[in-house]
């Protein structure tokens, strides 16, 4: 008889099997045996945790504690405050900072977690906007028992714009699917995005003491690849020797809603686009897709600053150094494709090698031609072909050897034909200082296998360009011309034209031209 009781096990590294609930999952994840119904959420002993700072989110807040109080009435719900808040009785508030930053505040539930691990089943962390759903924890019962030891389920943010569209804010900048990463768990399909902030976590009592154990969990506030608060929120997968996997096949089960809407329509992808993306990543499970990484695209700076952006805009300041008369480019490191879009509706035929096969879908749907694998492999099968252009746009700095790339991309130019290139300024006074003064990780642009940087630019490449046999013909320092949203439209339009003047000492950008 299989007990109505769901009780999560110890997870014991050294045995073939674990218990999660009433389920026994082998320890390579291929057998599962599930003798009991499906788990029932109001038998659980639940502990959550909601971080609030200030009142700008109160109504969400009281919204948020309404739902998890309907779904499972046995909850106990602490909220961790910067001060004291009336949320009713059954609400314990706990107000203070545990560092004097007051961006540490999200690292505050840790400690309660561990203190009361072997009181609870389930332990949810959540930020206070963001709307969660019976659904959505349930989901998370039903695919932890198929999963391997070292994954956990995970979820990302949606939004709603005023038009009633839906975006996914996590969805932007240098985070990408891993195209390798697609497995099949069970009944269920998933797949590794590589932001994994999305304000929200689930874990049960296993997978916390696990973490607790690496030594990851309870450390001091910090940041790294996020900022303090998105570190706190993903620490179980980046620091405790777990990974964040998100079941592509019951995804809306995993889409959790940033109530604020805040970003909305500024930052991140629609989400029909975002559905694309998945299906791409169902295409390359059924083997009708290639699995491919074109190179590093990921700096090891701080909030890993200067990588690669997936979602780069159109930029005059580029597409009017491709000359009009460039009938045939070639794209290194192509993402979405807006640029190669633009630059086909000239009337250019464009080639590109997609920064990864699942973005690289993106772009082949507004017919540029896809050529999938790694740099090496991309280049080996161009070989004997020429192009009027060759675009390689914010990529040479995250190799280690940019002159070498420079020099094998520069065989394909036909005679006559233009390179180029674009590039972050190394040299701009802000991030000069820095280096001179050794401040934060602005040391470590001294060593490439430090920071996944190689600070080139228009100096230190011009002999490369000659030694590819050419020669510098433009030779451009210019700004992002993208309005961020925590910014006057206005006020941003006129201090990039007041940097303009100052040259390469303040621009953020180079780009350069080279003819053949």
């Amino acid at each position: 008889m299989v007990s109505t009781r769901f009780e999560f096990g110890s997870l014991d590294m050294g045995s073939e099997s674990q218990v999660v609930g009433n389920c026994t999952v082998s320890a390579a994840g291929t057998g599962m045996s599930v003798p009991g119904a499906k788990t029932d959420l109001r038998k659980l002993r639940v502990l959550i945790a909601i971080v609030s700072f200030g009142e700008k989110n109160i109504q969400f807040l009281k919204q948020i504690i309404r739902d998890y109080q309907v779904m499972q009435p046995d909850a106990d719900v602490i909220v961790f405050s910067d001060k004291p808040k009336n949320l009713g009785d059954k609400v314990k508030v706990v107000a203070g900072l545990p560092a004097q930053n007051p961006w540490s505040l999200p690292f505050a539930h840790k400690a309660f977690f561990a203190e009361n691990m072997e009181r609870y089943d389930l332990f949810i962390y959540s930020e206070d906007d963001i709307g969660v759903t019976e659904a959505n924890v349930q989901a998370f019962l039903d695919v932890t028992p198929r999963l391997e030891a070292e994954e956990i389920a995970g979820y990302l943010r949606y939004e709603i714009g005023p038009d009633g569209t839906k975006f996914l804010p996590d969805v932007h900048d240098s985070f990408y699917w891993k195209p390798e990463s697609v497995r099949q768990r069970g009944t269920c399909k998933i797949a590794e995005f590589t932001n994994e902030h999305a304000g929200f976590y689930i874990l049960t009592q296993a997978q916390l003491r696990r973490a607790i154990a690496s030594g990851g969990f309870l450390q001091e506030p910090h940041e790294g690849r996020y900022g303090l608060p998105e570190t706190a929120a993903t620490d179980p997968y980046t620091s405790c020797g777990f990974r964040k996997v998100i079941c592509i096949s019951a995804l809306d089960d995993f889409l959790v809603h940033h109530m604020s809407n805040r970003y909305a329509g500024q930052v991140g992808l629609m989400f029909d686009s975002f559905k694309d993306q998945v299906n791409t990543l169902m295409d390359i499970h059924a083997g009708t897709h290639p699995a491919s990484t074109l190179c590093t695209e990921e700096s090891k700076f701080l909030h890993c600053k200067w990588s690669k952006s997936h979602y780069e805009k159109p930029s005059d300041e580029v597409l009017n150094l491709v000359t009009e008369d460039a009938k045939t480019v070639l794209s290194i490191g192509c993402g979405w494709g807006a640029t190669e879009s633009q630059l086909k509706q000239r009337g250019a035929a464009v080639t590109a090698l997609p920064l990864d096969s699942v973005i690289g879908a993106s772009a082949a749907r507004l017919g540029i031609e896809m050529v999938y694998g790694t740099l090496e492999e991309g280049l080996a099968k161009l070989k004997g072909r020429r192009f009027d252009c060759v675009l390689i746009s914010n990529l040479l700095h995250l190799q280690p050897t940019p002159e070498f790339i420079l020099e094998q991309c520069a065989q394909f130019i036909t005679e006559g034909g233009t390179m180029v290139v674009v590039g972050p300024n190394f040299k701009r006074l802000p991030v000069l200082i820095r280096r001179v003064l050794g401040r934060g990780d602005y040391r470590k642009l001294r060593c490439f296998d430090q920071s996944g940087i190689s600070t080139c630019g228009p100096g230190s490449l011009a002999k490369y360009f000659r030694r590819a046999g050419l020669h510098l013909d433009v030779v451009k320092w210019w700004h992002e011309p993208t309005v961020k949203w925590w910014h006057n439209a206005g006020e941003q339009t006129n201090w990039a034209k007041y940097k303009q003047h100052l040259g390469w000492l303040t621009a953020e950008n180079w780009v350069i031209r080279a003819k053949r």
